[in-house]
């Protein structure tokens, strides 16, 4: 300690000689005591000084663990905010996907609907299917959904539809063939009516060429058939290859359906248009067909000349015009059967981006399953630790603070008993050796004297003797007026600290051999009275 300064005392031999053993062992055991007290207060001292520095440390470590704690905190903030802005962004894909879906099932509805027409069949897609979408709204994704709502049961229910759809689109084609199949026995009957007519009867030049105009009139109708039917070819070829794009899919289906819709418009238009200059002409036919009959009949005698030589003149070009309508309708139908071939290869495109967006769907669920369970791991897990760094933290607040007090009161009692044992030995230092310092000078005078007297020249060893014993009861009186002194300024310190043990100066045990002969522990010396009565003889 720093106000703790004891004075070495020198123990030599050659400066305490004059001294009696009993005096010096007293001060070697009081030298040996304050050496203890300053090595116990020197540790002690060190004890505080090592609490002091492991508090120290233990708050840098706490401040570290606040400081962590702090950091961990921001991450999960960081983390659930990421976590809530990948999951928004997934739910809009899906939304945006679904939508995008509604919008070619609406696209493939019209188309269907529009074909349907065409091969005579009624298709009513917009109605039936309930994942279409209406008026102006395909354009925008609705941000704000009702929760019951999800993009994947809607895509299922646009994808059934359209399966649907295409069982329908199946059925109407089997019509068309069923339809083909009979133009074709009408298209045969019809060359074998047109073979007995041109056996039976020969038409007149009018009517031959009316026949010519009239089927001029319906090669332009099939050649217009064909470019719509090229142009519905070449829409559907577009359609096919803008059907999926993943980054602006939006804008190039609503751009491509628009397109089609308006190219199935004008073929819808011109179909309706071919379909009743059909129906006329079919009808004129029909006309012209049942009036031929009746004008046959009356001029078969008359025509029959006339239709040798017409026959040899006009049936070649006929000849050449029915091939080449037999060519066309081979290229129609080759062009029928690719739109039928590439009607599968686009459901199982369909099919395969509808595989991939559900693995797309499991992939997020599962992160974001993962990432909520990490992250209700890491939040039990931070609540546990700061539980725990809590109570850690006030068992060390008591734990140092109990142990500060008590290092306060120690240190305060030390210092107090330090005090006191300083200033008692200062005591002792200018009283008591003072003291016995002066009756030994004046013992010594005294007993120089008695030596140096002429009248006892007999008496001068039995002189030394009593000065001798004199000098030891002085010194034993010395001794025990210190001891006592001594102990009463250790009373305090012990009833404070409860370690006398550590604290209390060794006592010299005083027997019956510490005294010279004829000293009883607590009498008078019998040499002093021997030499009293030897001085009054």
């Amino acid at each position: 300690m720093a106000s703790l300064n004891i004075a070495k005392m020198v123990l030599d031999k050659d400066s305490w000689e004059n001294i009696p053993p009993m005096v010096f062992k007293s001060f070697q055991t009081t030298n040996t005591n304050m050496n203890a007290i300053k090595k116990w207060a020197d540790f002690y001292e060190s004890r505080a000084k090592s609490q002091t520095d492991f508090l120290g440390k233990m708050e840098e470590k706490l401040m570290s663990v606040e400081q962590s704690l702090a950091n961990v905190q921001e991450r999960m903030a960081s983390g659930e905010q990421n976590l809530a802005g990948e999951s928004a962004a997934v739910r809009q894909q899906a939304l945006t996907c679904a939508h995008t879906f509604q919008r070619m099932e609406k696209c493939l509805a019209v188309v269907f609907s529009q074909i349907g027409q065409t091969f005579g069949l009624q298709i009513d897609c917009l109605e039936t299917n309930p994942g279409a979408v209406e008026g102006d709204h395909t354009d925008a994704v609705p941000e704000a959904e009702p929760p019951s709502q999800n993009g994947v049961a809607m895509m299922e229910t646009s994808v059934l539809g359209l399966e649907r759809e295409l069982e329908t689109l199946n059925t109407a084609f089997e019509r068309w063939r069923a339809g083909q199949a009979l133009d074709q026995e009408r298209h045969v009957s019809l060359q074998t009516s047109i073979q007995e007519l041109h056996q039976a009867c020969q038409q007149s030049e009018e009517k031959i060429s009316s026949c010519q105009e009239t089927l001029e009139e319906h090669s332009r109708g099939n050649e217009t058939l064909s470019g719509s039917l090229a142009e519905t070819q070449a829409a559907v070829q577009e359609l096919h290859s803008t059907r999926v794009q993943h980054e602006d899919v939006e804008t190039a289906v609503q751009r491509k359906g628009e397109e089609l819709e308006l190219q199935q418009r004008t073929t819808y238009q011109q179909m309706e248009r071919l379909g009743r200059r059909i129906e006329d002409h079919v009808s004129e036919v029909q006309k012209l067909v049942s009036d031929m009959g009746r004008q046959t009949d009356d001029k078969v005698e008359d025509y029959r000349s006339q239709v040798a030589k017409m026959v040899e003149g006009h049936m070649n070009p006929l000849n050449a015009y029915l091939n080449t309508m037999h060519v066309k309708t081979d290229v129609i139908r080759v062009d029928l059967d690719k739109l039928r071939d590439q009607a599968p290869t686009l459901v199982s495109s369909i099919q395969e981006i509808m595989k991939k967006l559900e693995e797309l769907q499991q992939a997020h669920e599962t992160k974001a399953s993962e990432l909520h369970e990490s992250m209700d791991d890491m939040k039990i897990n931070m609540v546990d630790n700061v539980d725990r760094h809590d109570g850690q933290h006030e068992q060390l607040s008591k734990a140092m603070q109990d142990m500060s007090d008590a290092l306060d009161l120690r240190l305060k009692a030390i210092t107090e008993f330090a005090d006191k044992t300083s200033e008692s030995l200062e005591v002792v230092k200018r009283e008591d050796l003072s003291g016995l310092a002066r009756e030994l000078l004046f013992l010594d005078q005294k007993v120089a004297k008695w030596v140096h007297s002429n009248p006892l020249p007999a008496k001068i060893s039995e002189a030394r003797l009593y000065s001798l014993e004199a000098r030891l009861a002085d010194e034993m009186d010395a001794r025990i007026a210190f001891e006592s002194k001594v102990q009463r300024g250790m009373q305090s310190p012990r009833r404070l600290t409860g370690q006398s043990e550590d604290l209390v100066l060794p006592q010299l045990q005083l027997s019956q051999e510490s005294f010279g002969p004829g000293y009883a522990k607590n009498g008078p010396p019998s040499g002093r009275r021997r030499l009293s009565r030897d001085l009054r003889m």
